[in-house]
């Protein structure tokens, strides 16, 4: 079981920029060894049009089975990269884990990841596990966040409370409590990156950008009264675990707010959601780890935005201890690529990779469908 392989991670999560993409030497149960990473940002054109999928629309299925096909074209050009600048050939590697581009997250009904694993698996000649989140919604769960088994792993210390947060389009948390008798506890706070990035998309006239360290979220000022509002959303008072995404918290969401207070389309909405996003988060990790984390581990995108950082740090009590993952040596930003690798090794060795006390399942399930590779031999 201790078996070493060499795989590749691959992840685009719901802000839609781009693929990240890991070459890792792994055995599926300890830290692995990290060969080579890298970013493969998706153009504008590709980029909105995964963003159009969050919602419905007309030829909504057609769209889809096109996307599905073009991004499995975008992930195996990732996975071939990657493998390249870890200077190995494609035959070097066991196993690609690729979580997909999910494009509808709907539980208890389902949920949707696309990246055609058939065209991963043809352009590389290389076995390819993909699908990770159904098996864990067949087993009564959210089928997110995912992560969790491999935050304890890296992150897990004995007699310290620890937060692991990623910052993606949404705010994850997996609540590492340090003792044996108190296990963790996961889930989705609510948004991070999603509504920011649409805000300042919306005020750069539609082209396509963000607020990268919160320059602009500094310059407006905060309407407590609309941040009391947003703090009262239903999703928000729900118990973990729980998941949600774009289709609660994107555009929609976005324009309803807007309608309703016209006067945040500008920096003081940036500054609004900015705090938002740090109060929630705060919350969310005393709320797991009473009554406060020893230490909050941030990954993501958000781990970048350095009002995001400060405001969180004004939200917790005093003594409470920030750090990037890269701080502790690991990539925050191929974190979950890392972490789909490591799973498809465990779904090679027949290893569940959910925790209930994260998705809400009735068992933990062993995750992902294989899709491999046949010999080139006449039937």
């Amino acid at each position: 079981m201790n078996e070493h392989y060499i795989a590749v991670g691959l992840m685009s999560g719901t802000s839609a920029d781009g693929i990240d993409a890991v070459l890792v030497r792994t055995d599926g149960m300890t830290p692995p060894r990290v060969l080579a990473e890298l970013e493969m940002p998706f153009a504008d054109d590709l980029h909105q049009r995964i963003l159009a999928l969050y919602q419905t629309g007309t030829d909504e299925l057609e769209r889809l089975g096109r996307l599905h096909r073009e991004l499995g074209e975008r992930f195996a050009e990732a996975a071939l990269a990657v493998a390249r600048q870890g200077g190995l050939s494609m035959e070097r590697v066991d196993v690609i884990g690729s979580h997909g581009q999910t494009v509808r997250h709907r539980p208890p009904f389902f949920t949707w990841q696309i990246g055609d694993p058939f065209i991963i698996a043809a352009r590389t000649g290389v076995t390819t596990v993909a699908d990770f989140r159904p098996a864990d919604l067949a087993q009564g769960g959210e089928g997110a966040p995912l992560a969790p088994l491999f935050h304890q792993v890296l992150f897990g210390r004995p007699g310290q409370r620890v937060a692991v947060v990623n910052l993606g389009g949404i705010a994850n948390v997996t609540a590492l409590p340090g003792h044996p008798e108190h296990p963790l506890v996961a889930g989705d706070i609510g948004p991070a990156n999603s509504l920011i990035d649409l805000l300042a998309t919306r005020l750069g006239n539609g082209q396509r950008t963000m607020d990268h360290h919160g320059t602009a979220a500094d310059q407006g000022t905060v309407d407590r009264a609309v941040l009391a509002e947003l703090l009262d959303h239903p999703y928000l008072q729900r118990p973990f675990p729980k998941s949600t995404g774009r289709e609660e918290f994107g555009a929609e969401f976005l324009h309803t707010l807007l309608t309703r207070h016209p006067h945040l389309n500008g920096v003081d909405g940036l500054a609004t959601l900015t705090q938002f996003t740090a109060q929630i988060v705060a919350d969310g990790c005393m709320g797991l780890l009473p009554p406060a984390p020893n230490r909050v581990i941030l990954c993501g995108g958000g781990a970048r935005n350095r009002s995001l950082v400060a405001r969180l740090q004004r939200c917790l009590p005093p003594g409470v201890r920030i750090s990037d993952a890269e701080d502790l040596g690991v990539n925050a930003a191929t974190l979950e690529a890392q972490a789909f690798a490591w799973f498809a090794v465990r779904t090679l060795k027949g290893l569940p990779s959910s925790l209930p006390q994260a998705t809400g399942a009735r068992i933990p399930a062993i995750l992902g469908s294989i899709h491999p590779v046949a010999p080139c031999r006449a039937l």
